[in-house]
């Protein structure tokens, strides 16, 4: 026999691998020109056939103004009065734009049908929004209104006599026609309506049509933002199914491999290498003293990627970032997280690609994968839900709701991959310390009425940005102070500093030297103290709901600390005065049956239409927005409505997971691992609760608080892997 070239198998094995690459890759690329090509375009079989579906949108807007028959600005005897009657006319007429009759009249001069047209007109009064929230008789009848292809809006203005009517259309020319047509249509009705009741119609009052209606096409481009999208999402799709495939053809071949049929590795030693052991870190060579710092835990290190998570950590806690933006005008909003936070991905992608031993590692775990089914529920909802969503103009909205997801689950693959298992007590304890500055802070605005964190960061921060401004004495609709904190709303920093107590309490559980006990009883007691201050009924629930996890996992230690208890409810009214009293005044009775409270149990009835509608997958990620809908002051309301049920079990899952991840190492009781784990799970079940409270995926705070949790339980849970080589 010939003898074969050495090395000829390698060779061979490797044009094996680079061939398979090419055909999974070629794969990817097809299942997302597929993806695109369906998104955007209507596919037969019998015949076969690809027609591509009209989706752009004409919009057109005409102003009308409401006059008496004698010009009111001609007459000298007119007074404020006059005007506001006239005002209150033209609201009546702009709401009779939208009736049967009129739009009866309005379809037969633009040649539409009348069933086609869908009609509305907004509420311009100076009332409260929960007024104007609509319910499910409303909702039922607008999602069979989405479905039309020609809109009627009209805008009554809030102070002049003046109304606007917007139209939408397929084409330009007819949704010019529709807006022109809804004047000529109201002037027709009210002939017809005068002549009937024998009144001249000469003495009604006036519609003057300022200038003809101008269109334009008002979603641009919508068919390649939608194919684009669903391009993309077709081929991650194709590239995580490939990737899961041939991890499980992988393991399936392990599991059959014969025992002693392969070479084994020899096992990973464990441990600093032997010269580190032996001679002191002064001692070495500068460059052997660079290594070593660079190698050294944070924050005892020079590697950049720990300091930028730091840096990063100390903004969630400190910084008002969400109402922070650029002064420049932009295409998108981009307030100053979404600003830094890309960076910080970028300094992590290449640290992955150049493949350093001190580099990140990706640690995947059961909280990975349960974020991954959250993210692929929401762009699933969104392929699906693309073209209505475009009709509705909603599908741009949704997009930048979806990057939002995308950066919470980019900062807690950063962390879980950039800190260390020998890092996380320093990470840990540094949190604690960021919660504590933000209930100090906290406190001081309720006592002082100076918010610190809004008027440092727009001190230090250059002239570029725009800081959002936070009244020191403003009043909610409930009459109660608002006191924020750090954050956008005064729940969200009750969100957050319950999310931080359970770090304070476990270290309180944990610590053996009383002066340890005293400084972490100290911290507690800020937390909530600073929770308390924000006059919030949710500033007793969320801290009861850490206690009662607690308590469940470990009652025999809590007992011992009663006496310790009992000062920190000593203290808290020492720290926020009046304020305990105010918050239990409202969990009375008679104090109970608040709007904040009657609003969000109306909810309930009001997206039956839209959760029947689109039960399993909802009607688009990040689509029910309250600016045209309802406030929903519940998150898993709002998952529910927004990516079905589907996406609220994915939603669930993700705090599941770190409940499910947290069980073994608390039950083990170890010193690192149980404090993790411990925190991380009371913080999951606080998240959830107030999940129950507020819409908390819109306010950015919480959810990157909660997730860099959690991805520190998921750096002490996941396996070892062997040292790089």
């Amino acid at each position: 026999m010939r003898a074969r070239p050495a090395g000829a198998g390698t060779v061979n094995q490797s044009i094996s691998i680079s061939s398979r690459r090419v055909a999974a890759l070629a794969a990817c690329v097809v299942a997302g020109v597929a993806a695109a090509v369906a998104s955007v375009s209507s596919i037969s079989l019998v015949p076969p056939a690809i027609e591509p579906l009209a989706l752009e949108i004409a919009g057109a807007t005409s102003t009308v103004v409401v006059d008496r028959p004698r010009p009111l600005v001609a007459d000298r005897l007119a007074t404020d009065g006059d005007y506001q009657t006239l005002q209150k006319r033209a609201v009546l007429l702009a709401n009779l734009v939208t009736s049967a009759p009129v739009l009866e009249r309005i379809g037969r001069r633009a040649g539409v049908d009348p069933d086609e047209i869908a009609a509305s007109t907004r509420v311009t009064a100076n009332v409260q929004s929960v007024l104007t929230d609509p319910n499910s008789e409303k909702r039922a009848s607008d999602i069979r209104d989405a479905r039309r292809r020609y809109r009627i809006e009209v805008q009554p203005d809030p102070t002049l006599p003046s109304f606007t009517v917007f139209a939408r259309a397929p084409t330009i020319a007819a949704a010019e026609a529709l807006a022109n047509s809804a004047v000529a249509g109201l002037h027709d009705y009210r002939v017809a309506l005068a002549r009937r009741e024998h009144a001249d119609p000469a003495q009604a009052v006036r519609l003057e049509q300022v200038g003809t209606a101008r269109g334009a096409i008002i979603n641009g481009g919508a068919k390649v933002v939608i194919a684009g999208f669903s391009g993309l999402c077709g081929f991650a799709a194709a590239g995580l199914a490939l990737l899961t495939a041939a991890r499980l053809r992988r393991r399936g071949r392990a599991g059959t491999r014969p025992p002693g049929g392969g070479p084994r590795e020899a096992p990973a030693r464990s441990g600093p290498p032997p010269q580190a052991a032996v001679v002191p870190a002064r001692l070495r060579p500068a460059g052997e003293r660079g290594v070593a710092a660079a190698l050294a835990d944070w924050p005892h290190t020079t590697r950049v990627l720990p300091w930028l998570v730091a840096l990063f950590m100390a903004m969630i806690w400190l910084v008002p970032f969400n109402v922070i933006e650029l002064s420049v005008s932009l295409p998108i909003d981009l307030p100053l997280d979404r600003l830094v936070l890309p960076f910080i991905v970028g300094a992590w992608v290449l640290a992955l690609a150049a493949g350093d031993p001190s580099g990140p590692r990706i640690r995947v775990t059961w909280i990975h994968l349960a974020l991954a089914a959250m993210v692929v529920v929401a762009c699933a909802s969104l392929v699906i839900e693309a073209r209505s969503l475009s009709q509705t103009l909603e599908f741009d909205t949704s997009v930048k709701k979806l990057t939002l997801l995308a950066s919470y689950l980019s900062l807690f693959v950063v962390v879980a991959s950039v800190v260390r298992r020998s890092e996380v007590p320093a990470f840990l304890t540094y949190t604690l310390a960021l919660a504590v500055l933000c209930a100090l802070g906290t406190i001081w605005e309720y006592r002082f009425k100076y918010n610190v964190f809004y008027s440092l960061s727009d001190q230090v921060l250059p002239g570029i940005f725009h800081v959002g401004a936070a009244e020191a004495a403003a009043l909610d609709n409930a009459g109660r102070r608002v006191v924020r904190g750090p954050a956008e709303l005064s729940l969200e920093t009750v969100a957050m500093l319950a999310m931080g107590l359970p770090i304070a309490l476990v270290g309180l559980v944990h610590a053996v030297r009383a002066r340890a006990r005293i400084g972490y009883g100290i911290c507690a007691a800020l937390l909530v103290a600073g929770a308390v201050a924000t006059y919030r009924k949710s500033a007793f629930v969320a801290p009861i709901s850490v206690f009662l996890t607690l308590a469940y996992f470990r009652r025999r230690e809590l007992v011992r600390l009663a006496p310790l208890g009992v000062v920190m409810v000593v203290m808290i009214p020492m720290l926020a005065p009046g304020a305990v009293g105010s918050v239990a005044a409202q969990l009375s009775g008679s104090r109970l049956q608040v709007d904040t409270v009657s609003d969000r149990t109306s909810d309930y009835d009001a997206v039956r239409p839209d959760v029947w509608s689109h039960l399993m997958l909802g009607r688009g990620y990040g689509s029910y927005e309250h600016t045209s809908y309802r406030t929903l002051d519940m998150e898993l309301l709002r998952q529910l409505v927004d990516v079905g049920v589907l996406g609220l079990a994915a939603y669930l899952l993700v705090i599941g997971a770190v409940v499910a991840v947290a069980r073994a190492p608390i039950r083990a009781r170890g010193s690192l691992e149980a404090t993790v784990a411990l925190s991380a799970a009371a913080a999951a079940v606080a998240f959830l609760v107030v999940s129950t409270l507020f819409d908390v995926m819109s306010f950015p705070h919480s959810p990157y608080i909660f997730l860099s949790i959690a991805a520190l339980l998921a750096v002490v849970s996941a396996p070892a892997e062997r040292p790089r080589r």
